[in-house]
């Protein structure tokens, strides 16, 4: 395997690498830290910081297919009964980023469309679980199923979940937050119905009081004072897709504090695949923006 080249912000790619093995149970298998079971969305981050330090390929099977319900769709562990929408996303990713895409199954595109608005009836469920649709229907270059009513009332949907200081909440009235604030910017470019110009700046400044820390990290709320790396990548996210820098010069620094010595990164005493993706996710943008790349 070829590992990036060192640079200042990032941990040595061989250790977050060792740490991600320290996480794997099986092929296809990993456990987050805190979490008793291996689940889908671990599998989902294995992949993912795997792609990003240019390391082995993650083999999903036979774990994934243990997950796999009726109508091709995913539960979150081999042990739920029930499909979510969340599962099936995160095992359309897991395929995508292992090269396994011919093994994802034919029904589920017309699943994940059947788990979206009525045409002419409001959303029923948060921005989060219209996210995982709309990412899913991308990564199968399938939102073209989508029929223009329903994608009008989706669209409705989100804007009725921006609040007056230009953040998202996950449903109307809710107070808004870094990661609504990302899925919903994020689906309306996917819809077609990115922010105008005015919409853009007013939530970038809200972006940018967000990551207005001592640190350099980002809150998830305008209430929180405690920054996470979570909030972090929403927001760093939300500022890519709206392509405008909410972030401070403190940022990289800021994450890079929260690697651990082990490899991996978090917060708190121990690292998580999640917060390391987060990590990695922000670090290695940084680093391209700073090579001159985007």
């Amino acid at each position: 395997m070829t590992l990036p080249a060192s640079s200042s912000t990032l941990l040595p790619a061989g250790a977050t690498l060792r740490f991600l093995t320290s996480r794997r149970q099986g092929p296809g298998a990993y456990l987050e830290a805190r979490e008793d079971e291996p689940t889908l969305e671990a599998l989902r981050w294995a992949a993912e910081i795997t792609a990003l330090l240019s390391g082995d390929p993650v083999t999903p099977v036979p774990f994934i297919d243990e997950c796999r319900r009726a109508g091709g769709t995913f539960a979150m562990t081999a042990a739920d009964s029930e499909p979510s929408r969340a599962a099936s996303y995160y095992a359309v990713r897991a395929f995508t980023l292992t090269g396994r895409q011919d093994e994802i199954p034919g029904p589920l595109p017309r699943w994940f469309v059947g788990e979206v608005a009525t045409p002419g009836l409001p959303a029923t469920f948060d921005i989060d679980e219209m996210f995982y649709v709309l990412r899913a229907l991308e990564q199968l270059d399938a939102l073209g199923l989508l029929g223009p009513e329903v994608s009008r009332s989706l669209v409705d949907f989100l804007q009725s979940c921006r609040a007056g200081d230009g953040g998202y909440a996950g449903t109307p009235g809710l107070p808004p937050d870094t990661e609504h604030t990302y899925c919903a910017v994020c689906s309306l470019s996917l819809l077609g119905e990115p922010l105008d110009a005015a919409e853009s700046r007013a939530t970038a400044a809200w972006l940018r009081s967000r990551f207005d820390t001592p640190s350099g990290l980002s809150t998830l709320t305008a209430q929180d004072e405690t920054p996470s790396l979570a909030a972090t990548y929403w927001g760093f996210r939300a500022g890519e897709v709206l392509d405008t820098t909410v972030w401070t010069d403190r940022l990289g620094p800021a994450v890079a504090s929260l690697g651990k010595p082990g490899g991996g990164f978090g917060a708190r005493d121990d690292a998580t695949l999640w917060e390391s993706y987060c990590a990695l996710r922000v670090l290695t943008r940084l680093a391209a923006a700073h090579g001159g790349g985007r």
